[in-house]
């Protein structure tokens, strides 16, 4: 399949070295190409993966918690911040497809093999983009973003992708992550003192997703 040697091309480039999944060129020391198959809001996908991106062999349960639970109305423009391989910008293209979705992330890797899934789910209604948090998105504005967003690459830069988020928002518009229980206190913070209105979509297991938005008034309101 050329699709597979596109891959296995791409990942002769890297020397073996220690990676992490939010680095802008993961190297890795084995080249394991991945099917992963799953059944998201009734919606079968089919996805390749390998070494160098986060959850490689599987859906991961946070992304999974946000993709079953997110809000997504069938013309909105969404973008997927931290698409990795793709799993959230997907189900978003497939729950709108008379809307568009801008996947990006900063894993040149990554976002070839979203690219690459888009193409195997028969998405046409997303791009893909390479980009350091919000730098490729120039005068471009969401009804959402979604994320799970990378926890190990430390509070700061994630602190960064909640409040920036709001430069690209509708008036209305939605932020959707889904962060671990154990640091909920510390999101939540930021949340409520960047937000409008801020609601928890769904908890399962060791994960919280959340949905904050942007209203026209300034007034802060929790949502429980």
């Amino acid at each position: 399949m050329e699709l597979m040697k596109g891959i296995k091309r791409h990942a002769l480039n890297y020397p073996g070295g220690l990676m992490h999944y939010y680095d802008r060129e993961p190297v890795f020391k084995e080249m394991r190409v991945r099917r992963i198959r799953g059944m998201i809001r009734g919606m079968p996908l089919n996805l390749v993966s390998a070494p160098g991106v986060f959850s490689g062999e599987y859906i991961d349960a946070g992304t999974r918690l946000l993709a079953e639970n997110m809000v997504i109305m069938s013309d909105w423009d969404v973008l997927d911040m931290g698409c990795d391989y793709g799993v959230l910008g997907i189900v978003a293209a497939k729950l709108s497809p008379r809307g568009r979705v801008i996947m990006m992330c900063t894993n040149k890797f990554a976002i070839k093999l979203a690219a690459i899934n888009t193409r195997i789910n028969n998405v046409g209604n997303a791009e893909v983009r390479w980009g350091d948090l919000y730098n490729a998105i120039q005068n471009e504005w969401f009804n959402t973003v979604i994320s799970n967003p990378p926890i190990t690459a430390g509070l700061e830069l994630n602190k960064r992708l909640i409040i920036e988020a709001k430069e690209h928002l509708k008036p209305g518009g939605l932020l959707q992550i889904v962060v671990p229980k154990k640091l909920r206190s510390r999101f939540e913070e930021i949340l409520y003192s960047n937000y409008d209105a801020v609601e928890r979509l769904a908890k399962s297991g060791s994960y919280i997703a959340y949905a904050a938005k942007v209203m026209a008034s300034s007034a802060h309101t929790r949502v429980t």
